[in-house]
């Protein structure tokens, strides 16, 4: 489910000149930004930076600031310094609850060690900033199909109602490229409009915009926050142009969104159903 192999792009680190200008920006639309998202393409806990680059968004306003982690890294110190910054959201990405799955799908992680890092996260949590939320989600693919029930119940019992959240989402298929790619049932997505090009935008280490969330080698280039302001990125041109053709049935010519499914829910939720009714629809009148 991870396409490292295939990227072409560089793994530089985002300076803090890049990171204080497109906070600085951000920050500046605080009342109109629903949250900030400090991952992308990597392990966000490498970033020796993060609590402060948290606690800097929080501290200019933002509402909510999150990542999602492995949680390999997530020891007592990191756990504490992330509460203390202000995290709003974390996801804790954990595939399965038997060892052996678990690790033969994180490779080089070790079960125990996410475990004991998770459930102490939690504590901690409950302690020092119970309003950040704690998402808890598998990722459903062929080694861990029909552990869902098991899965939910164990981390319900740990999570905290009305806050919290315990989810799987279906592997996707990183628009088309990722290699030897295993649908998990059918997914609805190609028939609509693309939700990110209307809510996300995505920023590299390098300042670089690409299309999207799935655009990791950045085939379809937005631009560059070096150069441009984030608001004009957003109302540019091209974006423009993308959104046209996905409001008016024409996402196939984008070739990344032809057969994309990276945001292919669990098909038992509300938002599920109502999207599948909508697809067939959309597909009726297209």
């Amino acid at each position: 489910m991870c396409t490292i192999a295939d990227w072409e792009r560089g793994f530089t680190p985002m300076t803090d000149q890049v990171y204080g200008k497109i906070a600085e920006e951000i920050i500046e639309h605080a009342d109109e930004v629903k949250r900030v998202t400090l991952h992308r393409d990597g392990e966000p806990l490498i970033d020796k930076k993060l609590p402060a680059r948290v606690a800097m968004l929080k501290d200019g306003g933002i509402k909510s600031t999150a990542i999602s982690t492995n949680v390999s890294l997530l020891n007592e110190d990191r756990a504490k310094s992330l509460l203390d910054a202000g995290l709003d959201l974390i996801i804790l990405s954990i595939d399965s609850l038997k060892k052996d799955v678990f690790e033969s799908i994180r490779v080089r992680l070790v079960f125990e060690e996410v475990l004991e890092n998770a459930l102490r996260f939690i504590e901690l949590r409950n302690k020092v900033r119970p309003e950040t939320k704690v998402w808890v989600r598998m990722i459903s693919q062929d080694g861990n199909q029909g552990e869902w029930p098991e899965y939910q119940k164990y981390w319900a019992t740990k999570l905290t109602d009305g806050t919290d959240r315990v989810y799987w989402h279906n592997i996707n298929n990183w628009g088309g490229q990722l290699k030897g790619f295993k649908p998990i049932g059918t997914s609805f997505e190609p028939k609509l409009p693309c939700v990110a090009l209307w809510s996300l935008l995505v920023i590299f280490c390098n300042g670089e915009v690409p299309l999207c969330n799935v655009d990791f080698n950045n085939k379809y280039p937005t631009g560059d926050v070096n150069s441009k302001t984030i608001k004009e990125l957003w109302q540019s041109i091209i974006m423009n142009e993308r959104r046209n053709l996905h409001a008016n049935g024409q996402k196939g010519q984008i070739s990344l969104c032809a057969n994309c499914n990276v945001w292919d829910e669990s098909p038992d939720t509300e938002s599920a159903l109502i999207s599948a009714e909508y697809a067939t629809d959309i597909e009726l009148r297209i």
